[in-house]
């Protein structure tokens, strides 16, 4: 795997990147606590900041519309077969705003055989802003640490890139291919969207993958207290728990 192979530049046209900018202003004025699976704020030295929105498409129709149309033809490109969306997230990091240790995807989604997860740039992702680092060459699952994150000694001996990209380009990320980032250094926000998609044969959709996220992530919390914003916790930074909730769609 290299840059040339997983990056795709100008995925969205002008117009569409225009669209999925709007909509990410749209989805971030949301109220806390008002979308069922997540939608979360981090701590940072200027108080709570919104880090991420899980399952967007769920609850915006724009949203919805990029899921199962352009993103969905890119990754049944890659995965050469049919293929269902059974996630999708809003990640903001906002300036100063947290990275995510390595990780495998695949290991957050047990007995599904393939993921493909793209990745698209709402705002221009740069080294300096928490841009993506992917390692070249991995066909199997590394071994981890207590939080599901790749462990250090392991990931220093992989080969890494960055991928940079512009507002509109996209990344595909296999489910087996280790990634991080790091901190937001800017004054600007490095927003992307990224929908997750597993072979339509092997029957893994919405509802099962949120049951199971809900059910997995509340056992965890119990079990150690920390509350999170995703399976693995991988999230380097402080998460804030929601006053509220909602069962509905509330926007």
């Amino acid at each position: 795997m290299a840059a040339t192979d997983v990056v795709h530049s100008g995925l969205l046209d002008d117009t569409e990147t225009i669209a999925l900018q709007a909509w990410a202003l749209e989805i971030e004025a949301w109220p806390s606590g008002s979308h069922i699976w997540g939608h979360y704020a981090e701590r940072t030295p200027l108080g709570p900041r919104i880090c991420r929105t899980e399952n967007v498409s769920a609850c915006h129709d724009g949203m919805a519309s990029l899921v199962s149309g352009v993103l969905q033809r890119c990754a049944e490109a890659a995965l050469d077969e049919p293929a269902v969306a059974f996630k999708d997230k809003l990640n903001y990091k906002q300036p100063g705003g947290a990275g995510y240790s390595t990780h495998q995807d695949q290991l957050a989604y047990p007995g599904v055989d393939r993921v493909v997860s793209i990745l698209v740039a709402i705002d221009d992702c740069r080294v300096e802003s928490g841009c993506l680092w992917l390692a070249d060459g991995v066909n199997d699952l590394l071994p981890v640490d207590e939080r599901g994150v790749v462990r250090e000694e392991i990931a220093s001996t992989l080969t890494w890139f960055p991928a940079e990209l512009a507002a509109g380009d996209a990344v595909l990320i296999d489910g087996l291919a280790p990634h991080y980032s790091e901190a937001n250094s800017t004054e600007a926000s490095r927003r992307v969207f990224i929908a997750s998609y597993a072979p339509a044969r092997e029957r893994y959709d919405r509802a099962r993958y949120y049951g199971e996220r809900r059910d997995l992530m509340r056992r965890d919390t119990e079990r150690d207290g920390r509350f999170r914003i995703s399976t693995l916790a991988d999230f380097e930074g402080t998460e804030v728990e929601p006053e509220a909730s909602s069962e509905h769609c509330t926007h």
